[in-house]
C-alpha cells in the first residue's frame, strides 16, 4: 500500500508544505511549496486573517502541483514556553495470554498523561523505556516490550507540553484553511528526527535552529528531548544591519545576504563586489569581504547567546551541536562554528531529492517522525484516499521552488 503524507510548517518567515510518499521503507518527495509568511511574529500568530490568506495560498500552490486537494496534514508547533516532564506509570495486561500488544503500549502511554495542567497542551509523548512486571516484581526493562509475557507493563516517558493558547491558535488557522490536523509535532523534535544518527542517539547534545525572528535551542539526551528555549533573535538582525550600513531596503539586504553573503571573512574575496540601488535609487557597490564582516559579527552574536543559553538548559557535557536553519546554507558557516564551538558543532546537509535546502529540515523531519509512530503501532494509514493516491502518484507531480486539542487527533485514535 502506498502511503502519502502532508506536513505543514508555519514559520515567522515562510510557510512550507511537503507532500511525501512512503513506500518500501523509503520517503520520496512528491511536491513542496514555500510561500512567504505574514501574520506571525516571533513564533506567535499576530494577525490570524493575514496568516490564513497566506496559508490558503500555500495550500492552493501545493494542490496545483500534485493535482489533488490536500485535506489532511501534520502540523508543526514551535516550542514557545514549552515544558518537559518525566513521567512514570503502569497498567495491567488484561488479555488471556498475558502478552504485551501494541494496544497495551498505547494504554500505558495514555495512562501517564492524565495529570497535564489545564493551561498546557500535550504535543508529544516519547517513551524512554518499558518495564515488565510479574507478581509485583520487576522482571526486565527494555525498549520494545511487544510479545513479552507479564501481568503489568510500566513506562518511563518524556512529555512535551506547550501552552494551550499557542497550540489552539495554530490549529484554528489550519482548520479555517480547510485542513484536518491529524497530528501535532514539536518543531525541534522534527529537527532531531531528520538529523539524528546512531551516535547522537547515544550521546547528550543540542540543536540550534536559527530562524528569521527566533532561534530555537533544544537539548537531547540519548535521542530524548529534555529542554528547550526560544530566543527572540534570528537572521533578521543581519538583514537590518546590512540595510542600515549600505542604506538599502531590507528586502534588498536580504537578497544581498542570500546571493552574495559569506559567513566568515576568511572565506570571502576582497576583490568581488555586488551592485544594488539604495533607497535613493543610487548605485551602491558592496564589497564581499566587508559584507562578510557585517554578517559574521551578528551571526557570532546569535550563536554566542545560544551558547550561553545552553549552559542554563543543561549541566550535561555536550557531545554534539547541530546548527540548523536557512542561514547554514551560506558559505563559510563551518568556520564560524569552529570559532564558536570548536569541533563539536556542525551543520546538516539535507540530501532528499527535491528538498536539498536546510530550510526544509523541520517539515521533512515531521513526516519521518509521523512514519516512525505509524510503524511502532503497526498501522496502515494514508492522508489521501486510494483514488487520490493513484491519481497523485501517476500524475506529473512537480517539486516546488523552493477540551484537549490533541485528544481529537491521530495519535489518540489508534486504540479505538
Amino acid at each position: 500500500m502506498k502511503k502519502v503524507y502532508t506536513s505543514i510548517d508555519i514559520g515567522s518567515d515562510t510557510i512550507r508544505i511537503l507532500v511525501s510518499e512512503y513506500f518500501q521503507g523509503k520517503v520520496r518527495t512528491l511536491a513542496v511549496s514555500s510561500v512567504r509568511c505574514k501574520g506571525v511574529k516571533n513564533g506567535v500568530i499576530a494577525d490570524e486573517d493575514l496568516l490564513l490568506q497566506r496559508l490558503k495560498l500555500a495550500m492552493d500552490d501545493i494542490s496545483s502541483r500534485i493535482n489533488v486537494s490536500v485535506k489532511k496534514a501534520i502540523l508543526t508547533i514551535p516550542p514557545l514556553d514549552a515544558e518537559y516532564s518525566l513521567v512514570h506509570g503502569n497498567v495491567p495486561i488484561v488479555n488471556d495470554e498475558k502478552m504485551v500488544t501494541e494496544k497495551d503500549i498505547l494504554r500505558v502511554q495514555n495512562a501517564v498523561v492524565n495529570d497535564v495542567l489545564p493551561n498546557m497542551e500535550l504535543v508529544s509523548i516519547t517513551p524512554i523505556d518499558f518495564t515488565i512486571y510479574e507478581n509485583g516484581s520487576e522482571i526486565e526493562t527494555l525498549k520494545n516490550p511487544t510479545n513479552k509475557i507479564c501481568d503489568r507493563l510500566g513506562v518511563r516517558a518524556m512529555l512535551a507540553l506547550v501552552p494551550k493558547t499557542h497550540v489552539i491558535s495554530y490549529v484554528k488557522v489550519a482548520e479555517k484553511a480547510g485542513i484536518e490536523v491529524v497530528d501535532l509535532a514539536l518543531s525541534c523534535i522534527c529537527d532531531y528526527e531528520e538529523v539524528k544518527t546512531d551516535e547522537m542517539d547515544e550521546e547528550a547534545g543540542a540543536l540550534i535552529n536559527v530562524g528569521k525572528d527566533t532561534t530555537t535551542i533544544s537539548v537531547f539526551n540519548k535521542g530524548i528531548i529534555t529542554n528547550s528555549t526560544v530566543l527572540n533573535m534570528g537572521s533578521k538582525i543581519i538583514d537590518e544591519d546590512v540595510s542600515y550600513i549600505y542604506y538599502i531596503q531590507k528586502k534588498v539586504a536580504r537578497k544581498v545576504k542570500e546571493n552574495f553573503g559569506i559567513a566568515h571573512p576568511r572565506y570571502a574575496s576582497k576583490n568581488e563586489t555586488y551592485e544594488v540601488k539604495d533607497v535613493n535609487e543610487k548605485l551602491v557597490s558592496i564589497n564581499q569581504y566587508e559584507l562578510s564582516q557585517v554578517i559574521n559579527k551578528r551571526l557570532t552574536q546569535i550563536l554566542n547567546v545560544a551558547k550561553n543559553e545552553l549552559k542554563v538548559l543543561t549541566n550535561k557535557q555536550i557531545r554534539y551541536i547541530m546548527v540548523l536553519g536557512g542561514i547554514t546554507d551560506m558559505p563559510g558557516i563551518n568556520f564560524v562554528l569552529e570559532d564558536m564551538f570548536g569541533n563539536v558543532a556542525t551543520t546538516y546537509s539535507l540530501n532528499t531529492l527535491g528538498i536539498r535546502k536546510s530550510r526544509f529540515i523541520t517539515v521533512s523531519g515531521s513526516i519521518k517522525h509521523f512514519v516512525r509512530k505509524i510503524k511502532l503501532r503497526k498501522k496502515e494509514y494514508s492522508m489521501f484516499s486510494s483514488d487520490d493516491v493513484d491519481s497523485l502518484v501517476h500524475s506529473k507531480t512537480r517539486i516546488g521552488r523552493s477540551d484537549s486539542v490533541l485528544g481529537r487527533f491521530f495519535s489518540y485514535f489508534f486504540d479505538n
